[in-house]
């Protein structure tokens, strides 16, 4: 017995909705995660790489005004004074006392890498170099017989700082620079110089500081930890093409300076267009890197406030490290939809087995119904489904008492439809009876006389008894006939022989046609298998169709009945032609009480009567027709071992 598939589909239905309702929530939740933590990381590179920017403005601020400090210093003022009056003795002790105080500014401030006093024409009157009196060994200044320490007379940031006025601050290109008599490069730095003016106006020389590049390095390199990711400074020069897109700081120190050291390595080496040409044409703003998907946020700072060169502070956060969080949250969203999976599967399965078990007893409930409307569906419960069953019930006994009335009153109309085809045929039957009784009275009255007569033949008396014997059996045969067709019976199925059956019909219609002066041609069926009905009942049927026929033709029309087999089905054809059947009516034909005989002369229930026998009997009718063509009533019947 099948069982229900209730628990399956309350559980496929279940996780058909909750499955992609937990994907959908899970992808909002990841998406709508993502989404937060990649803003507030572009928002927190993005601060970074701003306040990164302002501590470097902050340390070229302090630098310069250091520097303008030291240019201001009265022992700066002291050897300008001492240059301007050009006592060679006056210079040497203002350089003495200068190049002491130049050692206690480094003392105290460590950014600075050296500082320098020099002439306006060019020599390094003194220098001091990571907390070291650089020794004048140098070109005599002209006038004063000293040695300097150096000339500098045409390098660019001489001759740059010679052209500012009182209080402007010149700034160097952050790079690498060279010691005397060294063949390496020093660490990187920037040079800051001011220019000095005598009392009379005219330039006095320049002070410059040179500042380490490593303080702008460490500074950056507490932006951000190498496991968040990585920040560096570039430089965007537009006026020096050698000099833009380079590194001037990079935790890959190999990286740093490529127009000087020679591996003219450059970001747009590394780093994609979209990328690089954010760096070059916005002062800040926050960028994807399209490949790895790295949050890059950038800042631009220029040291001389001119817009052809800045100092770029790069942010580079890993996106493997800012959506960490996303692996957190979705082990917990994993585990909690396998929770939610879980309980709903328990719930579906609860649901479905309280809900089932009634149901199924419902459904056989129902079954047995199906083969026997006197059981009952035993469901006791006081819910839905028990209401359901007793409705059931009631239904059940409720049907049973209309088939049982139904039955009745198909047996009243299929027997009244037998007294409407007798009455038709009681013409004839009062015909084909009174013959014999005649001669039965005639016969009895010879037999009376000769007995009377004292001279009677015995051989004589005992033929005329024979022949009121014979004559008796006729009428017998005739009253029999008619008491089987009339007589209400209950269907009993046996094979019949079709030839049999269709010739006894016709037996029961002999007057009719004889009265019609119809031909009625009936061809039997050769080797036709026996067919599975109930006699009587098919009596009725062939007695009903051949009656239409002979009311449907003219006097002295034809009926042919053809019996054959067709599709493992016994096949028998009644074919007139008569008036045939309009095709307005012929869809209506086998409706009760439709007829198109006249008030009077048909009750419009003997094709309906014999539709519902054959469907009872596992047969069909079907009929051809057209207006003035007569008519073919085909009958299937099933056969003994269908």
């Amino acid at each position: 017995m099948p069982q229900l598939k209730i628990s399956h589909k309350a559980l496929f239905a279940m996780l058909g909705v909750l499955i992609p309702s937990l994907l959908m929530f899970s992808a909002l939740v990841i998406h709508s995660t993502r989404e937060i933590l990649h803003e507030n990381m572009s928002r927190e590179v993005r601060v970074l790489a701003e306040k990164s920017a302002q501590s470097l403005a902050e340390l070229m601020e302090k630098s310069k005004g250091s520097l303008l400090t030291i240019a201001r210093n009265q022992k700066v003022e002291n050897l300008v004074a001492a240059q301007a009056g050009r006592d060679r003795q006056q210079v040497t002790d203002s350089i003495a006392a200068l190049e002491q105080s130049f050692l206690d500014l480094q003392n105290l401030d460590e950014t600075i890498q050296a500082i320098r006093f020099i002439d306006a024409d060019g020599f390094v009157m003194t220098k001091v170099r990571e907390g070291v009196v650089i020794p004048r060994q140098g070109p005599l200044v002209p006038g004063l017989d000293l040695p300097a320490v150096s000339s500098k007379r045409g390098r660019d940031f001489f001759v740059n700082t010679m052209r500012l006025e009182e209080g402007e601050v010149w700034v160097s290109h952050l790079e690498r620079g060279w010691m005397e008599d060294e063949e390496q490069w020093c660490p990187s730095m920037v040079r800051l110089s001011t220019p000095l003016f005598f009392a009379d106006g005219n330039r006095a020389g320049l002070v410059i500081i040179n500042v380490w590049g490593e303080a702008v390095g460490e500074m950056i390199n507490r932006l951000i930890s190498p496991v968040e990711g990585s920040a560096f400074l570039i430089e965007k020069n537009l006026s020096e093409p050698a000099r833009n897109g380079i590194y001037l700081f990079h935790q890959d120190s190999t990286c740093e300076f490529g127009n000087q050291t020679g591996t003219q390595i450059t970001i747009f080496q590394q780093y994609p267009q979209a990328v690089t040409q954010a760096w070059m044409t916005s002062n800040q703003g926050v960028v994807i890197h399209p490949e790895s998907k790295d949050i890059l946020a950038h800042y631009a700072y220029a040291p001389d406030q001119q817009g052809d060169r800045s100092w770029v502070v790069v942010v580079n956060a890993k996106r493997s490290f800012f959506l960490a969080p996303l692996a957190t949250i979705w082990t917990r969203v994993l585990l909690s939809a396998a929770l939610v999976l879980i309980l709903t599967t328990l719930a579906a399965v609860f649901f479905s087995r309280s809900l089932t078990r009634p149901i199924q007893a419902v459904i056989d409930g129902t079954r047995r119904l199906s083969k026997d409307l006197d059981s009952r569906i035993l469901v006791q419960s006081k819910d839905e489904v028990g209401y359901l069953a007793r409705e059931i019930n009631g239904m059940a006994a409720s049907l049973q008492a209309t088939l049982a009335e139904k039955k009745q009153m198909d047996e009243k109309v299929c027997h009244s439809e037998k007294l409407v085809s007798i009455g038709e045929m009681a013409a004839g039957l009062a015909h084909e009876l009174n013959t014999p009784l005649s001669n039965i009275r005639a016969l009895s009255s010879l037999a009376k006389k000769e007995l009377a007569a004292e001279n009677s033949d015995p051989a004589s008396l005992s033929n005329d008894l024979n022949d009121i014997l014979e004559q008796t059996e006729k009428c017998s045969q005739v009253i029999s006939g008619l008491l089987s067709f009339a007589r209400r019976q209950n269907p009993e199925y046996a094979c019949h022989d079709v030839n049999q059956l269709i010739e006894k019909s016709l037996s029961l219609i002999r007057i009719r046609s004889e009265n019609k002066g119809a031909l009625i041609d009936f061809q039997r069926g050769a080797d036709l298998p026996a067919v599975k009905v109930d006699g009587h009942q098919i009596h009725q049927v062939f007695v009903n169709l051949l009656l239409n026929a002979l009311d449907a033709i003219e006097t002295g029309g034809r009926v042919a009945i053809v019996a054959d087999v067709a599709d493992n089905r016994v096949r028998v054809r009644f074919s007139d032609n008569g008036y045939g059947i309009k095709a307005e009516h012929r869809h209506k034909i086998f409706d009760p009480f439709f007829t198109t005989k006249e008030v009077g002369k048909g009750t419009g229930l003997g094709l309906s009567v014999s539709y519902g026998i054959l469907k009872s009997l596992g047969g069909s009718i079907e009929v051809e027709s057209s207006a003035g063509g007569g008519a073919t009533f085909a009958v299937s019947l099933p056969t003994g071992d269908y």
